[in-house]
C-alpha cells in the first residue's frame, strides 16, 4: 500500500533483462493494471471495516497490498543494484517522501479529534498508539495491547498503521540484503530470497495454530507475502508465451482475491495457509499483466479503477480514522446510509490528501532538496510526540472531567487476567496453545467438596470468579477458551475445539461431578447443537447449568456509563443495548424447557428484569458489572451468581 509511486512492469530478469511495458501500461512503463490491483485491494478493507456482511473477508487486501509492495520495490530495487546507481540513502528518502506526508497528515488530524472526543483512558491509548505508528512499531503496540478482530481493536483510531510497520520493518532490511546479495553475484539473489520466503511461510504456518496474534501483526510471519512478489520481480517464474495460459491464470487470479473476500471471515485462524489465497491471486494478477496483455488487466485499467489505486495510499490512511470517530461522536453503529457517507467522506479525504498532500511531495515541489525533506519528517513526527507524551503526562487530560467519570471511564482498561485466570484456566485460542491450560490448577478438586465444572468461551470465563467467591463449599473447575462454544461437533479455532472436546467427552465421562456450567456467547445457529450436548451430558452428569446470553452493549459499558454522565443523557443506556441478545435468551430457555437435570440461567433476565428501562449496570461502589460490551467484572460476575443463588436456582448438588 505504500510502495513507490513511480512503478514499473518487469520482465523476468533472466528472460531479457530489459523493462517491458505491458499492454496495460503507459508509455513510461507505469503499470494501469496495477493501479486496478490497488483498487482490488483496499475497497474490500473499507467495506470489511464498515462492517460488510458480504465482504466478510475483506482484511486479505492488506495482503494483496503486500504482494504488489514486493513487486514494485523490488524490481526497482535490482534495477538500481544491476546499474550500479543503488543508494540506500536515497531509496529512504524516497520512502519518506512517499510515507511521511500523507501519514503525519492523518495522525495530525487524529490527534485533534481524539483530545475533542475521546475519554481519559482513550486519550492515553491513543498517543501510546500514535507513538507506536511514528516510529513504525504499532505492530509489537496491538500486538501486545489487543487483537485486531476484537471489540476493543473497533475503537481505535490507528489500529490499521499495523500493516505499515510491518512493511517498514520489511524494507530496514530487504535493501541491504538484496544489495549484498546483489554484490555477491545475481546467482544467490534468487535462492536465498526463495529460502526466506519459505522460512517465513513456515513460520507463519506454525503460529497461526499456536499464537495467532503474533502471526498476523509479526513481520517474521508477514515477509513471506512481500517476498512473493520480490519472487516475481526477480525472474522467478518464466513469463507465459502463450496468451490462452496468460488469460486462464489472471482469471483464476482475480478469483481467487474474489472469493477470499467473500469466504474467508474475520475470526478465521490467518495468516497461515490461508494466505495463500490472495497472495497467489495477487501474483497470478501480476505476472500475467507483465507477461503481456490479458482480459482481466484491461478490466483493472479501467480509469475509475486506476484512479482508486493512485488515492490508494491516502485512502487506506484516512478511511479508518473517519469510521471510528464517526461511531464514537454518533454512539451509534454505522448504518447503511452511514456508511455509504463515510465511503464519500473517505474517498474525498484520500483525494484531496492525494492531490494537495501526496503529490507535492512525489513532485518534489515540496522540500525538493533531501536535506529538507529529512528535517522536515524530523520535524513533523518530534512535534506529534511532544504532544502525545505531554497527553501521557496528563493523565489522557483526566483533569478536565469530572472525578467520577473518569472513574467510570477507567474500567475500559480492566485488567481481566486474574479475574478469568488468563493464560492457564482461559485460554485466548489466537495467542495460547493446548499446552498453556493447567489442569493440575484448572481441575482439582477439594476433598469432601461437590464439583462443579465450568466449560465454555469468555463468556464462561467471566463466571469464574463468581462461582468461586459465591460458593465456597463446591470446587469450581475451569475449562474455558476463546473461539468456540462448548457444544459437541461445533466450529471454531482448533485450540478451543479440542478443549471443549477434553471437557464435554473426557471430564464428565470420568464421574465424580456433581455440576456442569455451559457458558457462551450463544447465537441462534447454536441451539440445536447445545441441545444435543446437554442430551448427552444428562446421562454423565446429575445436574447440568445453561448460563444463556448476556446484555451486550454496542460499546464498552463503562465508556457509554461515562459519556451518559458526562452529558447527562440516562437514555444512551437503553439504545446503546443491543437488541439480538434478548432474542436468543428466549430461544434458548424456550429450546431447553422440560429437559431432564437442565437449569436455565438467564444472565439477561437478572440483569434487565424492566426491558424497557436501563438494565443494571453497576454494583457497590459504581462499579461497572461489564468492563466492555458484554463480559463481567469480578464484581458484576458476583452479583449474578449471588442472585441465582439467592433464588434457589444455583446449588452446587
Amino acid at each position: 500500500m505504500t510502495d513507490l509511486a513511480e512503478h514499473r512492469g518487469y520482465l523476468p530478469a533472466g528472460a531479457t533483462g530489459t523493462k517491458a511495458v505491458a499492454p496495460a501500461a503507459t508509455a513510461a512503463g507505469h503499470r494501469l493494471d496495477i493501479d486496478g490491483m490497488r483498487a482490488l485491494a483496499i475497497v474490500p478493507v473499507l467495506f470489511f471495516h464498515l462492517g460488510s456482511e458480504v465482504l466478510k473477508g475483506g482484511y486479505i487486501g492488506v495482503d494483496v497490498f503486500f504482494v504488489i509492495s514486493g513487486f514494485l520495490i523490488t524490481g526497482i530495487l535490482q534495477s538500481e543494484i544491476e546499474a550500479g546507481t543503488f543508494s540506500l540513502l536515497n531509496f529512504y528518502d524516497r520512502r519518506i517522501r512517499r510515507i511521511f506526508p500523507a501519514l503525519l497528515a492523518v495522525l495530525l488530524a487524529s490527534s485533534i479529534l481524539a483530545v475533542a472526543l475521546l475519554l481519559p483512558p482513550d486519550i492515553l491509548d491513543f498517543s501510546r498508539s500514535g507513538l507506536a505508528a511514528a516510529l513504525f512499531s504499532s505492530n509489537f503496540y496491538f500486538m501486545s495491547a489487543t487483537d485486531y478482530f476484537n471489540v476493543a481493536a473497533d475503537s481505535n483510531p490507528l489500529l490499521h498503521t499495523w500493516s505499515l510497520a510491518v512493511e517498514e520493518q520489511y524494507y530496514i532490511v530487504f535493501p541491504l540484503l538484496l544489495w549484498v546479495l546483489g554484490g555477491a553475484g545475481r546467482r544467490w539473489t534468487m535462492p536465498v530470497v526463495a529460502l526466506l520466503a519459505l522460512g517465513s511461510f513456515v513460520l507463519s504456518v506454525i503460529f497461526v495454530r499456536s499464537h495467532q496474534v503474533a502471526a498476523f501483526y509479526m513481520a517474521p510471519t508477514r515477509a513471506w507475502e512481500l517476498l512473493v512478489g520480490a519472487l516475481l520481480a526477480l525472474g522467478a517464474v518464466p513469463k507465459i508465451e502463450w496468451a490462452w495460459l496468460r488469460e486462464a491464470l489472471a482469471a483464476l487470479g482475480l478469483a481467487l482475491i474474489v472469493a477470499g473476500c467473500l469466504l474467508f471471515y474475520k475470526n478465521m485462524p490467518f495468516p497461515g495457509e490461508r494466505a495463500l489465497v490472495p497472495c497467489i491471486g495477487a501474483a497470478l494478477l501480476i505476472h500475467a499483466g507483465t507477461s503481456g496483455p490479458t482480459l482481466v488487466g484491461r478490466l483493472l485499467s479501467l480509469r475509475p479503477l486506476v484512479f482508486i489505486g493512485l488515492i490508494s495510499y491516502s485512502l487506506y490512511l484516512w478511511h479508518w480514522p473517519i469510521i471510528i470517530f464517526f461511531r464514537i461522536w454518533s454512539a451509534r453503529p454505522v448504518g447503511l446510509g452511514e456508511g455509504a457517507l463515510l465511503l464519500v467522506l473517505s474517498f474525498a479525504a484520500a483525494a484531496l490528501s492525494w492531490r494537495y498532500i501526496e503529490q507535492p511531495f512525489q513532485r518534489r515541489a515540496v522540500a525538493a532538496s533531501p536535506v529538507v525533506l529529512r528535517f522536515s519528517a524530523v520535524g513533523g513526527v518530534a512535534g506529534l510526540v511532544a504532544v502525545w507524551l505531554g497527553l501521557l503526562a496528563s493523565g489522557g487530560l483526566a483533569g478536565a472531567f469530572p472525578a467520577g467519570v473518569v472513574k467510570l471511564a477507567s474500567y475500559v482498561h480492566y485488567e481481566d487476567e486474574a479475574v478469568y485466570r488468563r493464560g492457564t484456566c482461559f485460554l485466548d485460542s489466537h495467542a495460547n496453545a493446548l499446552a498453556d491450560f493447567d489442569a493440575g490448577t484448572c481441575l482439582a478438586r477439594q476433598p469432601g467438596k461437590p464439583a462443579m465444572l465450568l466449560i465454555g468461551d469468555s463468556h464462561a470465563a467471566h463466571l469464574w470468579r463468581g462461582l468461586a467467591d459465591e460458593l465456597p463449599g463446591t470446587s469450581i473447575l475451569q475449562m474455558t477458551a476463546s473461539g468456540c462454544k462448548p457444544v459437541l461437533g461445533g466450529r471454531g479455532h482448533p485450540t478451543c475445539l479440542a478443549l471443549m472436546q477434553r471437557g464435554l467427552e473426557e471430564e464428565a465421562a470420568k464421574g465424580g461431578l456433581d455440576a456442569v456450567v455451559l457458558s457462551a456467547r450463544w447465537e441462534a445457529e447454536d441451539v440445536p447443537l447445545l441441545v444435543a450436548t446437554v442430551d448427552r451430558l444428562a446421562t454423565r452428569v446429575p445436574r447440568i447449568y445453561v448460563s444463556g446470553p448476556i446484555v451486550e452493549y454496542r460499546d464498552a459499558l463503562p465508556r457509554v456509563l461515562a459519556h451518559a454522565a458526562l452529558a447527562n443523557t440516562p437514555g444512551l443506556l437503553v439504545s446503546q443495548r443491543s437488541d439480538e441478545p434478548r432474542a436468543v435468551d428466549a430461544m434458548v430457555k424456550a429450546a431447553l424447557a422440560g429437559h431432564r437435570n437442565v437449569v436455565y440461567l438467564s444472565p439477561y433476565q437478572t440483569l434487565c428484569p424492566q426491558l424497557s428501562q436501563a438494565c443494571r449496570t453497576a454494583v457497590g461502589d459504581e462499579v461497572p458489572v461489564q468492563w466492555d460490551y458484554g463480559h463481567l467484572t469480578a464484581e458484576g460476575a458476583d452479583f449474578l451468581v449471588k442472585s441465582w443463588r439467592d433464588e434457589g436456582l444455583l446449588t452446587a448438588r
